[in-house]
C-alpha cells in the first residue's frame, strides 16, 4: 500500500520464525529496532572489539536495555534477558560445536531452527504475559497442564497447530526469497484472484479492534 503511494520503506521483517539461531532472528526480527540496538548500543558499548568476555557483557546489557525500551515492567527486562542469554549462550555453542557438520545439513538446520522458534515463543510468554506472575502460571500451563482459564480445548488446539505449521511452512519456504520475488513468480492468472481474496478477508474478517501495541510506549 505504501508503495502505491510512492513511498519505499525498508524491510522490517525478513520471514524471522525460519530463522536458525538467534543472531539470524535479530537480522530477520523488527530490523529497524535491531539495527538501532547495534548502533546505537552495542557498539557505543565496545561491541565485539574487546574480547569475548566483554563481547558477551554488551549482548547482555543491550538486550536487558533493548526490553526495558518497550516498557517499564520486569517482564520487558526479563524478555530481554533470555534473548542477551540466547545470544551469550549461541556463541559458546558455536565455538563448542565448530566441528559439527550435521549442523549444515538440510535436516540439521531445520531442528536448530525448530529450536530457535520454540526458545523465542517461550520468551514471548513474558513480552506479552501482563505481569510476571501470569506469565510463570502461562508457563505452568504450557508445561504440566493449563487451568480452565488457560486451556483451548482440543478442537481449538488442532486449529492452532494447524495454522501455526502452515505458517513456518511458508516462512521456510520464503526465507531466503522475499515476497516482491515470490509474487512475480506467480501465474499472472492467479494474482488478481489473490488480491481480491486479500480484499474479502480485509472487509469481513476485520479482526479485533486493537491499538497497535507501541502507540502505549
Amino acid at each position: 500500500a505504501a508503495l502505491c503511494l510512492g513511498f519505499v520503506l525498508i524491510d522490517n521483517f525478513r520471514f524471522p520464525y525460519a530463522a536458525v539461531g538467534f543472531s539470524d532472528f535479530w537480522r530477520r526480527w523488527h530490523i529497524s529496532l535491531s539495527t538501532w540496538l547495534r548502533d546505537y548500543l552495542y557498539i557505543p558499548l565496545g561491541g565485539n572489539r574487546q574480547g569475548p568476555r566483554r563481547t558477551q557483557i554488551n549482548l547482555m546489557l543491550t538486550m536487558l536495555l533493548g526490553g526495558l525500551w518497550h516498557g517499564a515492567a520486569w517482564k520487558f527486562v526479563f524478555w530481554g534477558g533470555l534473548h542477551g542469554a540466547y545470544l551469550v549462550g549461541e556463541r559458546h555453542l558455536r565455538r563448542w560445536g565448530e566441528g559439527w557438520r550435521w549442523s549444515a545439513d538440510r535436516l540439521g538446520r531445520v531442528a536448530l531452527g525448530g529450536l530457535t522458534f520454540g526458545l523465542v515463543c517461550f520468551a514471548w510468554v513474558f513480552f506479552r504475559a501482563a505481569s510476571l506472575g501470569d506469565a510463570g502460571r502461562l508457563i505452568r500451563a504450557m508445561t504440566v497442564g493449563a487451568p480452565d482459564q488457560f486451556g483451548v480445548g482440543a478442537g481449538n488446539g488442532i486449529t492452532v497447530v494447524s495454522v501455526m505449521a502452515l505458517l513456518l511452512a511458508g516462512q521456510w519456504w520464503l526465507r531466503d526469497s522475499s515476497l516482491e520475488a515470490a509474487w512475480s513468480r506467480l501465474p499472472s492468472w492467479s494474482r488478481p484472484m489473490i488480491l481480491a481474496g486479500l480484499l474479502l478477508i480485509l472487509a469481513f474478517v476485520p479482526g479485533d479492534d486493537r491499538a497497535f501495541i507501541y502507540f502505549q510506549f
